[in-house]
């Protein structure tokens, strides 16, 4: 429950609209781009100037593309691209456009234009279609319209969190270990920042196998990791720094375990294993399968199974379903569907579901106005969901739909007040017998904020074999940002930062 939390809102007004390089437009057709490194644009409503989050940018007969951000910017490597090349702007409900670089080069303000059309324009019914007959076919039809295939894709993943702690104390009760007194939990409380933000940018291939019985499971090839986070998240302190010593040197006959009141949980030796000088890596290292546990639990919210993420299409009772037109995609007939909570929903949002086959093309949701997901205290414990939003986009592929991108945004607060203890016991035929024991009073308020987005650049079917022979390295190695350094993302398609990551820097920095 306490595992993750997250998300406000980002304010934008102004955009920095580029200076669009590169005026020497010659008139040479499909010259080279040499002196600019990238494209940067904004996406816009053409009829109320409102910008176009999550437009999904292509450039046409290559594997490249991107999708602008959550204020409708967007970036793109120009790397080997030259004037006459085209991009795709393609926006559910809204008019494809298609510009070559060389426009944009002149002008990155690309204006889109709604496309609803009214029913009658599709087809006749007898009788208006039911809209909430509609939704309920969405999960009717999952199965066979989200098939899950050997694949390797190409994927960018941006992990966002911010933090607002309005308290926070250690309450020393008893140590068995020399080096954690009272006085190194008093410090330690002292130094834990009131405010942390951290990021992380993945870009790496991720692998997939239709017949895992894990529709979730997959394997990662990191390509770069960038990883800003503040000196006392990133940098172990004194207490965690004896923590890892002690578990460190827990024996195959010995397990820890943590304890609060009458809960307790037996700590997994293998998840406590540390890094160890032998692996020549250095301290900046990360194990690759602590970050694929991670990825695993935020992708499970593209399978459409979490029900509360999703209550309204397991719900459909709980609200108010219109359809507000239709629309085309990729030749495709769309109905669009608004919907509306009633007493016990939580969201509003606008769903895109195709005609004939009843797939789910896009939803954009999030709570509405006065309404709270999880709302709970408990034996000390406090935790409220405060905010939430989803946005999801698949492609037709064939006869398939594949997930393209992916936005979801959650918002938490939470409080503790509880005493807990770590133990460390030695297995034993009668009584396991205690070694270690630390205690400590957990006083704590905060508010969290956390986002996910997932971008798919590129996706390819491959053999059994294939999936079977690609072995996941065990590690892999971030590269520590003190604040967004475009230099690292220079030769690479990444979703362009918001100016509030741009300008963040480290606390304490300059």
């Amino acid at each position: 429950m306490m595992k993750n939390y997250v998300l406000c809102v980002l304010l934008f007004t102004l955009f920095p609209f580029i200076n669009c390089i590169s005026q020497t437009t010659d008139g040479q057709k499909g010259m080279s781009i040499d002196d600019q490194q990238e494209l940067n644009g904004i996406v816009l409503d053409q009829g109320n100037n409102s910008p176009l989050l999550y437009t999904t940018i292509y450039v046409l007969n290559t594997n490249r593309g991107t999708v602008s951000n959550e204020v409708g910017h967007f970036s793109l490597s120009l790397a080997g691209l030259k004037t006459t090349d085209t991009l795709r702007f393609q926006y559910v409900g809204y008019k494809t456009r298609i510009l070559t670089l060389g426009q944009l080069l002149n002008d990155s303000l690309v204006f889109l234009t709604e496309e609803v059309l009214n029913l009658s324009e599709f087809l006749v019914f007898a009788v208006q279609p039911d809209p909430e007959a509609i939704v309920k076919k969405v999960l009717k039809n999952k199965k066979s319209n989200y098939l899950q295939t050997t694949a390797k894709r190409q994927m960018f993943i941006r992990v966002r969190d911010i933090t607002d702690i309005e308290n926070f104390k250690l309450n020393y009760k008893k140590s068995s270990i020399p080096d954690l007194d009272r006085k190194t939990f008093e410090q330690a409380s002292e130094k834990v920042p009131k405010n942390t933000t951290s990021y992380d940018d993945f870009l790496g291939y991720l692998y997939f196998n239709k017949n895992d019985r894990d529709a979730s499971a997959f394997k990662v090839d990191p390509i770069r990791m960038v990883t800003l986070k503040e000196e006392g998240v990133s940098k172990p302190g004194q207490v965690a720094k004896v923590l890892e010593k002690a578990l460190a040197d827990t024996k195959e006959n010995e397990y820890w375990k943590v304890k609060t009141g009458v809960i307790s949980q037996k700590i997994d030796n293998e998840k406590i294993k540390p890094i160890n000088a032998s692996d020549s890596l250095g301290e900046n290292v990360m194990r690759l399968s602590a970050y694929s546990t991670s990825l695993k639990e935020q992708l499970e919210f593209c399978l459409m199974e979490n029900k509360d993420e999703w209550d309204f299409l397991y719900s459909t009772g709980k609200y108010n379903f219109t359809i507000g037109g239709g629309t085309r995609v990729n030749g495709e007939d769309v109905y669009i569907i608004d919907f509306t909570p009633k007493k016990n929903g939580l969201y509003r949002g606008k769903l895109f579901i195709a005609m004939k086959t009843y797939a789910l093309i896009r939803a954009d949701f999030e709570y509405a106005p006065k309404k709270i997901g999880n709302d709970v205290s408990f034996l000390g414990m406090g935790y409220t969901e405060k905010d939430f939003s989803g946005s999801i986009f698949f492609e037709k592929n064939e006869d398939n739909y594949v997930l393209k991108y992916f936005s979801r945004k959650k918002g938490y607060s939470i409080s503790l007040d509880r005493n807990f203890a770590l133990i460390k016991k030695k297995e034993s035929f009668m009584f396991d017998k205690k070694l270690d024991e630390i205690k400590i009073g957990v006083a704590m308020k905060a508010n969290k904020e956390e986002s996910l987005e997932l971008l798919v650049l590129d996706n390819q079917k491959i053999s059994e074999q294939q999936y079977i022979d690609f072995t996941q390295p065990e590690y892999i190695k971030p590269i520590y940002v003190k604040q967004f350094d475009d230099t690292l993302w220079e030769d690479f398609d990444i979703i362009e930062p918001t100016s509030q990551m741009k300008d963040y820097k480290k606390q304490g920095e300059n």
